[in-house]
């Protein structure tokens, strides 16, 4: 007797998707093209339905088919995700060591974290002691405008992005000192910019301040920022521009640097 499927993947198991990602699945180094009639008879497959689903696959860019052999390889957008993951896992294994020592040294919890789309996802945090107001993990994802990471990410974008991000955005307002307008926040990357780094002070959460440096790539692009974060009674002004903000900015070269990238 066939045994039975899980309940969870019979009421909730989307078949069109499904299929996608089986075929995309296909595509490895040893067999980086397909033909129809191979994706056909490898998943057992009705043609037509195959068909619709490389059409879609194709129309969305992942998949592309070549006019002329009629094979179909992975299309940009599979690439760029593959890239992401390796890059994400990359600049995670990367920065551990760095992010211990630093919260290590200035006694505050660190973080690690990378852009998507007008959020910041954690991928990395190493606590030294509870964060005031905010429960926060791997995983967790924020808004970009009321952070330090977030600003740091969001500085280095070019003009022409940062404006459609923003346009697609609602800057909500967690806290007295969050920035909400739009004017205010471009205003406020350009300072992060100039200055190297940026300062999230309760913007998030009241009772909150951090600062966050960015991480560069070999081609120095910014591909993640760290961050120290806590109480404004533990961190003061002072000890802010003394001690945090140099430490933050030694371990973000660090980190970078091992990544590849170079000032020079």
């Amino acid at each position: 007797m066939k045994p039975t499927e899980p309940a969870t993947r019979s009421r909730y198991n989307i078949e069109a998707l499904e299929r996608g990602l089986e075929i995309l699945a296909l595509f490895t180094p040893d067999t980086p093209t397909l033909s129809l009639t191979q994706i056909v008879e490898i998943l057992n497959l009705n043609k037509s339905t195959a068909y619709r689903v490389l059409s879609t696959l194709e129309g969305l860019n992942y998949v592309e088919r070549d006019p002329n052999t009629r094979l179909y390889r992975p299309g940009l957008k599979v690439l760029r995700l593959g890239f992401a993951a390796i890059s994400g896992l990359e600049v995670r294994e990367v920065a551990h060591p760095f992010l211990v020592k630093l919260s290590q040294d200035v006694g505050e919890t660190v973080s690690l974290a990378v852009l998507d789309g007008f959020y910041t996802v954690y991928v990395d945090r190493v606590r030294n002691q509870a964060i005031v107001g905010v429960v926060l993990g791997v995983g967790s994802r924020l808004p970009a405008h009321c952070s330090s990471l977030g600003k740091v990410l969001l500085s280095d974008l070019p003009g022409d992005e940062l404006e459609r991000r923003l346009a697609q955005a609602e800057l909500i307002s967690f806290a007295p000192n969050t920035i909400s307008n739009k004017q205010d926040l471009i205003s406020e990357l350009a300072k992060v910019r100039q200055h190297g780094y940026a300062v999230g002070d309760e913007e998030l959460a009241v009772g909150l301040r951090a600062a966050a440096a960015p991480i560069r790539d070999i081609s120095h692009r910014v591909i993640a920022a760290i961050n120290a974060t806590g109480a404004t009674i533990n961190i003061s002004y002072e000890r802010l521009e003394n001690e945090i903000i140099p430490a933050l900015l030694e371990t973000a070269l660090q980190i970078s640097t091992a990544l590849g990238y170079s000032p020079n």
